[in-house]
Order: structure tokens, then C-alpha cells, then sequence
């Protein structure tokens, strides 16, 4: 199945909303950790949210570019 790289972006767009989604919950059950006192699992999370938010910014990294990639061409082309 082949595919454009327009496409390609969007599911890379996809997965940076399903680490999203995971960054709501880590960071809702961080303000749990937080309120108990549980400093162990505080930082347990905080570790995991320092994770996702590589690999968010690294997916839509990846996306923006995949996304853009013709217009780097059509810029060069046009100047």
C-alpha cells in the first residue's frame, strides 16, 4: 500500500494526540502523587512526562516536516 507523505503526517498527527491523551492522565495522577505525599511516585511520573513530551515534540517533529516536505521544493522553485 502505498501512501503520501501527506498522509504518513496525518498519522504521526494521530500519535502525538494519543500521547497527548497520556500526558492528561500522567499529569492528573501526578496531582494525586502530589496531594498524598507520595514523593516516590511523584517522581516516577514525572519521569514517564519527561518521556512523552520528547516523543510528542519528536512525532510532531517528524510530522510538520513530513507534512511540509514539498513546500521546502515549491518555495525554492518560486524564488
Amino acid at each position: 500500500m502505498e501512501r503520501s507523505l501527506t498522509e504518513l503526517s496525518e498519522d504521526y498527527f494521530k500519535a502525538a494526540e494519543d500521547i497527548n491523551c497520556l500526558i492528561v492522565k500522567y499529569r492528573k495522577q501526578l496531582n494525586e502523587a502530589y496531594m498524598a505525599n507520595n514523593y516516590l511516585k511523584t517522581y516516577e511520573i514525572k519521569r514517564k512526562l519527561t518521556i512523552f513530551y520528547d516523543q510528542k515534540r519528536d512525532i510532531l517533529a517528524t510530522a510538520y516536516a513530513l507534512k511540509n516536505y514539498y513546500e521546502k521544493d515549491r518555495r525554492m522553485v518560486l524564488a
